[in-house]
């Protein structure tokens, strides 16, 4: 059985830059234009949940200030945006099933303009929790619905090249915007940045108003997904449920974006407290990061002609866990600053390779009159799990690298029993 193998990867042969590009040319140079149009306003709109959570992350301290409140409460913020997040992608999905894909895409990004308008205005931190919470369900819609445009749109062989891309050009995203965000912060406050939010919605109705077409398909009366009754949205999330493939990469999903929320997270506390690092500083060092990220999504792409989807899961995920012990162990050695940043580094590359790689293995088996609920569950799962690991991670943390250093590995170590369970029960079976 193909899962009887999942940990026996061969060491990866040498990489260059230039095969790297080589495969970016090669899956875009396979597409034909309507094709090329709809993966770049997919990027798009997949951006968006990256650009409002790193845009405002060098205006914490301003934050802070102006609202009379601890950095923990502006951390918050990020915590009530990913609960949002979490809800609303049980909302869009089962919507996108039953009125097509365009119209509520369009809903969701209007919502998600007024609430950043409305984060401008916030007199309290209580206000912004709640017009955060409020973004986030109306941003949500724009990733749950480009996932199910792409098992729409494309053959079944090409989405994983095709999330890859996505997870590439969105890759750019966490570069540029902590850059553009210090910017901001330096030039209007940290009002600028929600504003920055606010033009980005209204650039994304345009292009799917104007460029992206209505890609679900026409069903007879007897899909319960398009035409069901009151029930049938809960319905179709016990279907989707009981597909053990969907529930096990579902989770290890949420497992490494709850990972990379820590990282996030504690990455100012590291740079700029502890490292005694600039603003300016923080956000390449992020951007760098990020980088380290996209290059590793391009592997991914690369990686799944040779090896599937389910072995990269295994390998990328035994590389968090060897970096997160190099980190710990550079810590205890009294490595210098860089060192520890360079572990940080090897530490968050591998993700770039997951989140395709379990995407995709998430939504395979979900046909096109159920992938907006799968996707819907997907994300609400995925975020609803990262939720829970920041706010674990948060009270367990002391302010201390060690601690931080710890919580990367336990985190890392967690993918292992749910590969370990489903392997064990595919083999039972």
């Amino acid at each position: 059985m193909r899962s009887a193998s999942l940990y026996n990867i061969s060491p990866l042969d040498r990489r260059t830059f230039a095969d790297v590009i080589q495969i970016w040319k090669f899956n875009w140079q396979s597409m034909n234009r309507k094709q090329i149009t709809i993966v770049l306003i997919l990027s798009f709109l997949t951006a968006l949940e990256p650009l409002s959570i790193d845009l405002f992350l060098p205006a914490f301290t301003q934050m802070a200030e102006q609202f009379n409140t601890s950095s923990t409460n502006v951390q918050m913020s990020l915590s009530t945006f990913l609960a949002g997040f979490a809800i609303g992608q049980l909302i869009w999905g089962p919507l996108a099933d039953r009125y097509g894909r365009k119209k509520p895409l369009l809903i969701s990004l209007i919502i998600f303009i007024l609430a950043s308008v409305a984060c401008v205005y916030a007199q309290s931190i209580e206000q912004l929790w709640g017009m955060r919470f409020v973004q986030a369900i109306g941003g949500c819609g724009s990733i749950v619905i480009a996932r199910v445009v792409v098992t729409d749109y494309f053959e079944s062989h090409r989405t994983m090249s095709v999330f890859a891309i996505l997870a590439m050009i969105m890759g750019v995203a966490p570069i540029i915007a902590p850059i553009i965000g210090n910017q901001l912060v330096k030039w209007g406050g940290w009002e600028f940045t929600f504003e920055a939010m606010a033009i980005l919605g209204a650039l994304s109705v345009l292009f799917t108003w104007f460029l992206l077409p209505e890609t679900r398909r026409v069903f007879t009366a007897s899909k319960t997904l398009s035409t069901g009754g009151q029930n049938s949205v809960w319905q179709n999330y016990i279907v989707v449920l009981q597909k053990r493939q969907f529930v096990v990469y579902a989770l290890i999903a949420g497992v490494v974006q709850g990972a990379l929320m820590l990282y996030i997270g504690n990455a100012p506390f590291i740079v700029m407290d502890v490292g005694g690092m600039s603003g300016d500083v923080f956000s390449i060092i992020f951007a760098v990061n990020a980088l380290g990220m996209m290059l590793s999504a391009y592997l991914a792409s690369r990686l799944q002609k040779r090896y599937s989807a389910q072995k990269i899961v295994g390998f990328a995920a035994t590389l968090m866990c060897v970096f997160a012990v190099v980190y710990i162990g550079m810590l205890l050695a009294g490595a210098s600053m860089h060192s520890l940043l360079a572990a940080l580094f090897l530490y968050t590359f591998p993700m770039g390779m997951l989140f395709p790689a379990t995407t995709d293995l998430a939504m395979a088996p979900f046909s096109t009159d159920n992938s907006g609920s799968a996707s819907s569950l997907f994300g609400a799962l995925q975020l609803g799990i990262a939720f829970l690991i920041t706010i674990v991670g948060g009270h367990l943390s002391d302010g201390s690298l060690l601690i931080v250093g710890i919580t990367f590995l336990v985190v890392s170590l967690l993918i292992f029993p749910i590969l370990f369970i489903s392997r064990t029960k595919k083999l039972n079976s």
